[in-house]
């Protein structure tokens, strides 16, 4: 901003004595002028990218702070959850808490081990992921994370080649930035592949990597943040 106010009294003051400066001088004058102009545009962008890249390698690298053990397709899952939210468009919130039931009463009494997690996905953080241990514990009713799933899934990204393709972009943008995050992710170049070559036939969704769920024994549903703070917050803070 400060180098914009610069330029417009530059300007003014080129303007001002117009009347005893040669066209000569005024060439020069406003050359001057709009090399300076473009000058201080092209860093202000660069700046501007070089927040957002700070950012994301910010985020990236807490997420692998909290998850070392993920390999790069759990870091696009993790990015690709906050852009088209779930996966699937429920309408059932019944056959939804059904499924939830049954996925808990699956599960290996170790999975519940690890400590309650209500966590923030991708750049934007649109969503989160909320352990389903809530529901097993009676933090949260399971026709009411349901019924929050099925909120989510409502009024966000339309699945389309479109999407898809904006997503792609996206992804190469996060990706550039993902290296300069240390350690990398594990299996950085073969998920790599694998990620644009799915991206490519118009293929978006992938699952998190063996050797996470071996590590981390996660279950949760991503319910979108205003959801979440509406009706799942006040749950988990009078638990």
């Amino acid at each position: 901003m400060q180098n914009y106010v610069v330029c417009f009294f530059l300007c003014n003051f080129a303007f001002l004595f117009y009347e005893t400066l040669t066209m000569k001088h005024l060439f020069y004058a406003l050359v001057i002028v709009l090399t300076f102009f473009t000058a201080c545009s092209g860093r202000e962008k660069k700046e501007t990218a070089d927040a957002e890249h700070s950012e994301i390698v910010q985020i990236i690298q807490g997420y692998m702070d909290a998850y070392p053990q993920s390999q790069l397709c759990d870091v696009y899952k993790f990015c690709f959850q906050d852009w088209f939210g779930p996966e699937h468009l429920v309408s059932d919130s019944a056959s939804v808490a059904d499924y939830i039931v049954a996925e808990i009463e699956r599960a290996d009494s170790a999975d519940w081990q690890y400590p309650l997690f209500a966590y923030p996905v991708g750049m934007d953080s649109n969503f989160v992921r909320v352990d389903l241990n809530y529901v097993r514990q009676g933090v949260i009713p399971a026709g009411v994370l349901a019924s929050a799933f099925v909120e989510s899934a409502q009024g966000w990204h339309e699945i389309s080649d479109e999407s898809i393709s904006q997503w792609s972009r996206k992804w190469n943008e996060i990706l550039s930035c993902i290296r300069s995050v240390e350690p990398l992710p594990l299996n950085f170049d073969e998920d790599s592949f694998l990620i644009a070559n799915a991206l490519s036939e118009g293929q978006y969704a992938f699952h998190h990597s063996r050797l996470f769920n071996a590590t981390y024994h996660q279950h949760y549903r991503i319910i979108r943040r205003d959801v979440y703070d509406s009706v799942l917050v006040p749950l988990i803070e009078n638990k």
